[in-house]
């Protein structure tokens, strides 16, 4: 498994204002890495460009050394590169099990046409996406709720849902945005357990997140502020560089 992620000089402004300001940063393969940054800093700015959602007006993103800064969310999702939302994005009219069904789509290569007509290779394809939908709710704890509506879930259980959909298309590269957001500690505590489990199979982790507690499972933490990074390193190294904490407490 592979997910080595390298953002070069990337730049981006709306109306005139800079957001962000040559942020170069990278994920090395195979580790748990951490974004964090004051309100304003262009976090999720950064977070869509990385993830498609957005285009930068200079620089790159490359994934495993190719180039991806222009390709859609849908090639670089084909790619391997996942990523989570900060409020939680599921299909709410189907059912938790169809929603894991979804996530693993990518790991087939049939279209529309063949499922609907049931050919060999899709039914094959079918039975695959099945099997990966059972193993994610095996491992996310989720057989309890897996024949619920996923919009009836609380937002805890959506959030785990989506990681677990996200879990089920077997990565390259995943990219979380504010994962603990909503989530109550014991739930926290769940997903810090989650996280450095699938980080201790090989799993490249991105983690983008105001929660200092969960973020201190990073091995290395890049600080964004005002579009640019300031500083890089471990929780504790990064806490007191004066620019870090000029940037949170103002002194």
């Amino acid at each position: 498994m592979s997910g080595q992620l390298a953002v070069t000089d990337v730049r981006h402004s709306f109306r005139g204002l800079h957001v962000l300001r040559g942020v170069s940063f990278d994920v090395a393969n195979g580790s748990l890495t951490g974004l964090i940054g004051p309100n304003g800093a262009g976090k999720s700015t950064l977070f869509n460009i990385v993830s498609g959602f957005l285009r930068p007006d200079a620089g790159t993103v490359a994934l495993d050394g190719a180039d991806v800064s222009r390709q859609s969310v849908q090639q670089r999702a084909r790619g391997g590169l996942m990523r989570t939302f900060q409020t939680p994005q599921v299909f709410p009219h189907l059912s938790v099990f169809e929603n894991l069904m979804m996530g693993s789509y990518r790991l087939t290569h049939d279209g529309v046409l063949g499922g609907l007509l049931a050919l060999p290779r899709a039914r094959a394809a079918t039975r695959q996406m099945r099997e990966a939908a059972d193993a994610a709710c095996d491992r996310f704890h989720l057989g309890a709720v897996r024949d619920r509506l996923a919009g009836t879930l609380p937002g805890g259980q959506q959030r785990l849902l989506e990681l677990a959909r996200a879990v089920a298309a077997k990565p390259r590269l995943l990219c979380l945005d504010e994962p603990s957001s909503g989530l109550n500690a014991a739930e926290v505590e769940q997903l810090m357990t989650m996280l450095l489990a699938l980080n201790r199979e090989g799993l490249t982790i991105l983690l983008v997140s105001h929660d200092m507690n969960l973020v201190a499972i990073a091995s290395t933490i890049h600080v964004l502020c005002f579009g640019e990074i300031i500083a890089a390193g471990p929780l504790d190294r990064v806490r007191e560089d004066p620019r870090v904490r000029e940037a949170y407490l103002g002194v």
